[in-house]
């Protein structure tokens, strides 16, 4: 019996979380709003201690006072935040240490990563996702199996690319999210991946603004890059060096190149919609030519690992926002590829939840 009411009382407990999880991410959100995270930064590198882990840690009522633009009186906003910041603590988003009845704060190795200063930053990506916009159509997940259809277009009144065309602040925010997280991970490929060093050629289909590119061409000065999007995402793109920008439409044409590049793509579209992509990949490669794609590749079991995690939350979101788009499998990769003629899939790095994917035509 004693047993049984053990396992009871822990089912009780997690289903308690899980119900007021959201809470978690909202209080993220509002430490970044209130660059808690930069404050204790600063505060580190005053004290000369590093900032992770190195002995330097702030109270809610220091960390308060050095809140910009705060007119709650100290003690209540003392209070609010520290309530605010044991829920981080508690899941590893910041260091904690108790004395005297006390409680300070530090960074710890995931909070340095929402810093809002440098380039070595999610912040931009975390606000995105936290942005009503995304958790208005996150509301309607069960629409998605009674009605069908496109969550966001329901929610939104028309499709997620036509709303961030729409509206320019919403816009300004997704482009800095996707800019942030590619920095982080490609800076990480370019020093794991040896697969550009032959190219003299490649085309970043999907390229935005050519950030990546940017940073392939840097690396590998021999290659002659052609960054790909639509001619209104190229608009204004910023110039570097050894990179042309191209505007066209990727289920027309992709122009031709010894290798292809794609990050973050095809789960935003359907299955036929990414097998057009690959039909054009395919015509527009040499005999030896292959695409390089970058793209979290679904667990074919239930897993409950962070990486794993982080890709069924990714996939939900795909659901809610793209029609068809979602997280495929390493079987579907290949399904997908070799029915247009590619005839090698291989799968050779995990970078930051994202597999490396060589597909090539021989």
């Amino acid at each position: 019996m004693g047993s049984s009411a053990g396992s009871d009382e822990s089912a009780f407990s997690r289903v308690m979380e899980v119900a007021m999880l959201g809470v978690l991410p909202m209080a993220l959100k509002a430490a970044m709003e209130l660059k808690v995270m930069d404050i204790l930064a600063q505060h580190a590198d005053e004290e000369g201690a590093g900032g992770v882990d190195g002995g330097s840690y702030l109270t809610a009522t220091q960390i308060a006072a050095r809140v910009e633009g705060r007119t709650a009186p100290p003690e209540e906003a003392a209070s609010a935040l520290d309530r605010i910041l044991r829920v981080l603590a508690s899941h590893g988003l910041l260091a904690s240490m108790s004395s005297s009845g006390s409680t300070s704060y530090g960074l710890t190795p995931s909070s340095r990563l929402l810093l809002q200063t440098g380039l070595n930053s999610l912040a931009p990506f975390v606000l995105l996702v936290q942005d009503p916009v995304y958790w208005q159509a996150y509301y309607d997940f069960h629409q998605a199996v009674l009605q069908g259809g496109t969550i966001f277009a329901r929610v939104h009144g028309m499709k997620s690319f036509a709303f961030t065309k729409k509206d320019p602040a919403f816009d300004q925010l997704f482009n800095r999210a996707m800019f942030a997280h590619s920095q982080l991970v490609m800076a990480t490929l370019l020093d794991t991946y040896t697969g550009f060093q032959a190219l003299h050629s490649l085309v970043d289909v999907g390229g935005s603004k050519g950030a990546c590119l940017g940073m392939i061409t840097s690396r590998y000065p021999n290659i002659k890059g052609i960054n790909f999007d639509l001619p209104h995402v190229i608009a204004g793109a910023p110039t570097y060096p050894g990179v042309e920008h191209i505007g066209g439409d990727m289920f027309v044409a992709i122009p031709k190149g010894e290798a292809i590049f794609m990050k973050w793509i095809l789960h935003d579209w359907s299955d036929d919609h990414c097998w057009n992509i690959f039909k054009n990949c395919y015509s527009s490669l040499p005999n030896n030519g292959k695409v390089i794609v970058m793209d979290a590749i679904l667990p074919k079991q239930v897993e409950q690992d962070a990486d794993a995690r982080a890709t069924y939350h990714m996939d939900l979101v795909m659901l809610a926002f793209n029609d068809g788009g979602k997280e495929r499998t390493k079987e579907e990769f290949e399904a997908l590829s070799m029915s247009v003629g590619f005839a090698k899939v291989q799968v050779l790095h995990n970078i930051h939840g994202l597999s490396v994917i060589e597909i090539s035509k021989v």
